[in-house]
Parts: C-alpha cells; structure tokens; sequence
C-alpha cells in the first residue's frame, strides 16, 4: 500500500513547488506532477494518466485541492466512482477529505449523489431543448435528401464514374451521404422511390 501525490500548475496559479513540498512533508512514497505551459496555453507533461496507472488497491492518492485532479465536475466524479470502486483512497488536504476514514466515505457517497444529479440535468436540459425546438417547428436529425440528389449521386457515381469529391461538391452533401446513397441495396433504393 503506496502513498502517491499528484500536483497540478493551473493557468492561475503556478505554485508547483508549494505543492510538492506540501505533498513530500505529508508523506508521499512517489509525486507526480505537471505543469500548465502559459506560452503555449496547453498541458506540457500529462502524468495524471501516469499515476492512475500506478494505483492499486489499498494505494492512498493524495492531492493537495481538488480543483487539481479533475478539470472538471464530469471529471471528478468519474476519477472518484472509479477509486472506489478499485478500493483506492483519495487524501486532499485543503478540503480535509481522505476516503481512509469513515467520514470520508461522505465523500464517495456525495460525489456519487453529484455525479447523477449531473445526469439528470443534463437530459432535462436535453429534453426542454428538443421540446423548444419541435415548438418552432424545428425537427432534430440530418434532414432528408431529395429523391432526385440520390438518383444524381448514383448516376454520377456509376455511369458518369466521377470522383466521390467531384459528386460531393457537385450535389452539395457530404462524401459520407454520397457514399451512404452509392452503396444503397436495391431494397433500401426502392424505399426511398416510395416515399
């Protein structure tokens, strides 16, 4: 049962030393850490995949806020669901959470609880969205394609034997729908006579 610390520079804040020391006075048997490249505005070493790999059950991870394991709540969440579930113990030392002791275990439980509110907004979000839509007379998916536009991609395609980029800017669709209406059954090509 290992002790791994995890730092994290933030485009606010640049205080990896602090951390790193905050984390080897705390005890840590290995620190990883990496640091936000202002210049450059994106992440030059990416370790927490590093020290993910290393933990195992029973391992303690220990972080000095929680702002600096997950970008985001999604994330958090998921990095929490998983450590329990693989029996790992999470220690961040501003928010005074470690997982080791029963009232860490609050921790786990409200995560869990934040990580399905989160799913539950986002499909009302989803559903008020669609509903606002069809009040407009908005209808969601691709929309359909003439009857004549697939006769032409086919024709173009099989007895003109034009490019699929020729037929794709001459129909004005996309090389994924010209391929979709080339390769049509005889079946699926009679459905689409139908309609």
């Amino acid at each position: 049962m290992k002790i791994f610390g995890y730092a994290r520079t933030t485009i606010n804040d640049n205080d990896l030393d602090a951390q790193l020391n905050t984390l080897s006075d705390y005890g840590c048997d290995e620190i990883f850490h990496e640091s936000f490249d202002i210049t450059n505005a994106k992440h030059v070493v990416s370790e927490l995949e590093n020290v993910l790999s290393n933990l195992k059950a029973g391992d303690t991870l220990v972080i000095c806020r929680l702002n600096r394991l997950g970008r985001s709540t999604c994330q958090l969440t998921e990095l929490s669901q998983s450590f329990k579930g693989s029996g790992i113990h999470l220690v961040s030392l501003d928010e005074n959470i470690d997982t080791r002791h029963p009232m860490g275990e609050i921790y786990f439980k409200l995560m869990n609880g934040l990580s399905a509110m989160e799913s539950d907004l986002i499909k009302e979000r989803t559903l008020v969205g669609l509903n606002n839509a069809r009040k407009k007379g908005k209808i969601g998916g691709r929309p359909k394609i003439d009857k004549k536009i697939v006769k032409k991609i086919r024709h173009l395609y099989h007895e003109k034997k034009e490019t699929i980029q020729f037929i794709s800017t001459k129909c004005n669709v996309s090389v994924g729908t010209c391929y979709k209406y080339i390769n049509l059954s005889e079946a699926d090509l009679a459905k689409i006579s139908q309609e």
